[in-house]
Parts: C-alpha cells; structure tokens; sequence
C-alpha cells in the first residue's frame, strides 16, 4: 500500500510538472495572439492584415523557447528545433531584446511594399516582445542588457504555472479576443 501511494504521488508530481509547462506555452500562445492583434488594431490594418499579423504574432510568442528542448515549438520544428535547443543556452540570446531590434532593422528595409508580409513581420515582432516581457516577469528573468550584462533581470517574482500566470493567460485570450471583435468592426 506504501508503495502504491508513494507511486501515485510520483506520477502526480510529473503530471503537475508537466501541466506547469503547458499552461507557460499556452500563455505565451495566447499573449502573442493578443501582440500581433493588437499592434494590427492600432495599425487600423485591413482585416485580412490583421488576421496575419495575429497569426505571426502566436509564432513569435513561441519562438523565443526554440532554445529549451521541452518547449512545443521546439517540439513542432522537427530538426531545426532539435538543433537549435541544443545550441543554444535557454533564455539567452533568443530572450535578449537586441536581437529583436537587430531583426526588425534587418528586416524592415527587406519587406518592401508588401503590407501583408509588413503586417506579419510586425505582428512576429510584437509576439516576441511579449514572450521577453512574461520571461522577465518570470524569477528567473532574461537578459535584458545582452551582450553588455549576461545577468539575468527579473521584474517579478511570478511563478510559472501558478495562478497569476494562469491569470495573464486569460486575459491575453481575453484582449485578442476584444483586438478581433475591433478589427471585424472597424
């Protein structure tokens, strides 16, 4: 019977970790969601626009754990994101704000005058500057000066997969949802 229950509470600790990891991946889904949708109602962008911007925008919530090797995206990206979790340190410089800045003068010039591919880089670029802020949110932080300070920052000590990450979650759900109900009015 002892080891029955001492079984049991083995499995419910694996269980409750990896329900920890999916609620982060399904707020970081849902706050690049409400990123790309957001910047697309504040764009006034022609819905279509929007619907792409949205779309990039849950891309680039995840994209930033294409350094961790437990992470979905790393998961969904077949060889490259076994690749990429492997060479690179999580939460490093896939969770440095520079590189995003580096990407958007790299790219900006790139896209032209295609106001779809405008709409989906910006809408990627917002759902990774949601995902850094959440990870700085987060004990562990990111590194927000990279390369000056590879030291990581946090700005709260909030948990992940508590209830306040929970919290954010919906609410992110909950803005995209709002930033549609805009676009489709507007």
């Amino acid at each position: 019977m002892l080891i029955f229950f001492g079984t049991f509470s083995l499995q419910q600790a694996i269980t409750k970790r990896e329900e920890c990891h999916n609620l982060v991946g399904k707020t970081h889904f849902y706050a690049g969601l409400c990123a790309g949708a957001a910047f697309a109602v504040w764009a006034d962008l022609p819905l279509l626009d929007c619907a792409a911007a949205a779309a990039a925008g849950i891309l680039g919530g995840l994209a930033p754990d294409l350094d961790h090797r437990k992470s979905k995206i790393t998961q969904k990206t077949g060889m490259f994101g076994f690749v990429s979790s492997r060479m690179l340190k999580h939460r490093g410089v896939l969770h440095a704000p520079i590189l995003y800045v580096v990407l958007a003068a790299v790219l900006f010039p790139c896209i032209g005058v295609y106001p779809l591919t405008r709409a989906a880089v910006c809408g990627l670029l917002a759902g990774a500057l949601s995902h850094l802020f959440l990870d700085a949110l987060n004990p562990s932080g990111i590194p927000l000066l990279w390369p000056l300070l590879k030291k990581r920052i946090s700005l709260l000590p909030i948990q992940t997969g508590g209830r306040i990450d929970r919290l954010i979650g919906r609410l992110c759900l909950l803005g995209a949802a709002w930033c549609a109900v805009c676009a489709v009015l507007s």
